[in-house]
């Protein structure tokens, strides 16, 4: 008997897929969901988007239990966020292996988080909850074109719901483990036939999951209000004018640091913990801590025959009085940030054009900008065993002035090819007082361009390659002991090629890219060894890096009711040269080499009072380290978070409007994983000291919208 050879090549996809079970050709034609973006400025279909971009829409917002930027940590490959130390409130983010250390009020991120399009520039606060968010786009790679300032990682833009013309009601109600507690109530009301407005609160809460066996309340508790406001106004058919204020007030007590390694000083004095604690007792008081945000926000847009004329003015602020202790025993204290306290204040403005002609053929953007911010930091760091005061105290003041532009052309109006050239010119200005120096001012200017080729394989394919520019200014470190020394720019330029594809009646999605990136002048930001504080850092223009990998994400409407999204970012990084020292001791922080997401989305039945819902999502990442010089205990272990979620929603329920009802899961298999790490602990009484995720939790959702 001959062995029967079949050419799967000759076989239609579709084909294969049908003769495997993947889908019933029987069930109704289904198609995945337009993504809309602003990743340009403009709203843009995504894949007609050349940028690696993700967009996580208001279901999957929902189903992560999205409430404040944090909460995507872990769901977008080649991104990551880390805690920060002294404040549960900040947080640090990463973007193909580009990101700060450091949280100062003298430099900036070079990840640029947005609101509706405005710069948000400090990371004090950021985890704060956003009342009303329709959506979430992560851009990665430099935006340094049509972007705010500094971005040379990426971007991540939060987008709020806007009024519309209907009436609307929602209420959210959440109740779980520890002590969970969250209610969002919304509300949209039409103003006659040319207004409308939206107004939502959000009261979210929960206990800590470590038990406080001293004095004080548990760790990693918080309790959140969140509020916002958005007003639209429609005078005429070309004229829009939209009004918004937020709030978020956040009261919480800080992440627990775990002793997880005793240095050689504190042998047979101290004992380590053995992973996560579910309890633990400092011999301090553990002291409450509260974060503030707010913001005012005025867009006008206005339709001429040339393009859209639109202004965005806004003014922000954000107040912490942030507690820690690092100790991670009830013997002795050790270290404590006793107080720290921030506030920070900024205005920007920005009139931008956006058009095209008739034809198709030319697009194009330009636009200026302005930015200035003030703020102070003032901070009682001890180390109480020996009595040791680092008290600081300084003010900045920083100023942006930009100009950009950017044109796309096609040579014919049905050309697949079109061509894309833009640049930004960035003048950055900064001021610093320590308060014991003489006060320090520089300046620094870059100008960062960016060209785009793109291609239409196919009404449903389109490919691209570019290159873009980023830089982020230089500043001062408020830590060393020279403050009056700054460092400078840095700059980093990538070229990227990519895809975007829809496939089988646009039931398949697929987009990736892949990239290299020269990362020149880096600042890097170095704890210093055989010192008794975390915090002390050097900043100097030492390194140079070359990074590489790519990112691709595949969403796929098996049938009509089962759906797969799967994720993966690879990142291969190397510090090629640091001044003064070998570059073998330093890596990229938070770079993990490996990162993966995957979400199965399975619509299991049909039931009288709606649709029964199972979803479950995975992500995992490589190990990686937390600091940019490879000092003892910085490291961090490949780990994977898994979730599930049960949910019934029906439409028009009982004629009464729409309801839904979820029981969900997170961390679902309970592992034990690292939000930070410091190793710099070694000279008093620790070589690592860790604070860890959140364990397995459950909670329920029940939501009502008319």
């Amino acid at each position: 008997m001959h062995a029967r050879t079949v050419c799967f090549r000759r076989l239609p996809l579709a084909a294969l897929l049908m003769a495997a079970g993947a889908f019933d050709a029987r069930a109704e034609p289904v198609a995945l969901e337009e993504v809309i973006v602003t990743a340009e400025r403009t709203e843009k279909s995504l894949q007609d988007t050349p940028i690696s971009v993700v967009a996580l829409n208001s279901q999957a917002l929902e189903r992560l239990g999205v409430s404040n930027v944090a909460d995507i940590a872990s769901s977008i490959p080649n991104m990551k966020m880390m805690s920060f130390g002294i404040s549960a409130t900040t947080i640090r983010t990463y973007i193909r292996g580009v990101g700060n250390v450091d949280s100062q009020i003298v430099l900036d991120s070079p990840v640029g988080m947005y609101l509706d399009g405005v710069y948000m520039a400090r990371s004090v606060g950021l985890v704060a909850d956003t009342a009303d968010i329709e959506r979430v786009e992560v851009l990665r790679g430099p935006q340094g074109t049509l972007f705010g300032r500094n971005t040379t990682g990426g971007a991540v833009n939060i987008v709020t719901k806007r009024p519309s013309e209907d009436l609307e009601f929602s209420q959210l109600l959440s109740g779980g483990e520890y002590g969970l507690f969250k209610s969002r109530t919304s509300v949209n009301l039409p103003l006659g036939e040319t207004a409308a407005a939206r107004v939502t609160y959000q009261k979210h809460k929960r206990d800590g999951w470590i038990e406080n066996e001293g004095k004080g309340d548990d760790f990693h508790a918080y309790d959140r209000d969140s509020f916002r406001a958005d007003l639209r106004w429609r005078p005429t058919e070309d004229l829009t004018i939209d009004y918004g204020y937020d709030t978020s007030q956040n009261d919480f007590t800080g992440n627990y640091y775990h002793l997880l390694e005793v240095s050689a000083n504190f042998t047979g004095v101290l004992t380590p913990q053995n992973g996560r604690q579910d309890d633990a007792k400092l011999l301090l008081p553990y002291e409450d801590s509260k974060a503030e945000t707010s913001g005012h926000t005025l867009t006008a847009s206005y339709e001429t025959a040339i393009g859209t004329v639109k202004s965005i003015t806004a003014y922000r602020e954000v107040e912490e009085d942030a507690y820690q202790d690092y100790s991670g025993n009830d013997f002795i204290p050790v270290f404590r940030n006793n107080r720290f306290n921030a506030d920070q204040d900024q205005f920007s403005q920005e009139l931008q054009l956006a058009g095209s002609t008739d034809d198709g053929q030319w697009e194009y953007i330009a636009g200026l900008y302005y930015f200035e911010e003030s703020g102070n930091e003032t901070s009682g760091d001890e180390v109480t065993f020996i009595n040791l005061l680092l008290p600081r105290d300084v003010d900045a003041d920083n100023e942006t002035i930009a100009a950009y532009a950017q044109v796309g052309w096609r040579p014919e109006q049905a050309s697949p090819w079109k061509f894309v050239l833009g640049g930004r010119y960035t003048e950055d200005k900064r001021e610093g007082d320590n308060n014991i120096v003489a006060p320090v001012d520089d300046d620094w200017s870059n100008f960062t361009p960016a060209v785009t080729v793109q291609y239409d394989l196919s009404d449903d394919t389109n490919l691209y390659a570019k290159i873009a520019s980023g830089y982020k200014a230089g500043g001062f470190n408020l830590r060393q002991a020279d403050f009056t020394q700054s460092y400078d720019e840095e700059t980093l330029v990538s070229y990227e090629m990519g895809w975007k594809t829809e496939l089988l009646d646009k039931r398949l999605r697929w987009n990736g890219a892949i990239f290299y990136s020269d990362y020149d002048d880096m600042q890097l930001d170095i704890l210093l060894p055989n010192q008794p504080s975390p915090i002390v850092t050097q900043t100097q223009n030492a390194g140079t890096a070359e990074i590489m990998g790519l990112e691709t994400e595949l969403s796929f409407l098996l049938t009509d009711t089962l759906r797969v999204d799967l994720s993966y970012g690879y990142l291969d990084s190397e510090i090629k040269q640091v001044e003064g020292d070998d570059a073998n001791l330093y890596a990229l922080p938070n770079s993990p080499k490996n990162m993966f997401s995957g979400t199965i989305e399975w619509q299991v039945a049909q039931l009288p009072l709606g649709d029964l819902t199972f979803s479950f999502d995975y992500n995992w990442q490589d190990d990686s380290v937390t600091g940019v010089r490879r000092l003892v205990g910085i490291s961090m272990d490949s780990y994977g978070v898994g979730g599930a979620r049960l949910q019934l929603a029906g439409e028009d329920w009982m004629g009464k409007g729409n309801f839904s009802a979820a029981a969900w899961v997170r961390n679902i298999f309970d592992e034990e994983y690292y939000v930070d790490t410091f190793g710099s602990f070694n000279s008093i009484h620790a070589n690592r000291v860790a604070a860890f995720g959140d364990p397995q939790t459950w909670g329920i959702d029940l939501e009502y919208r008319y």
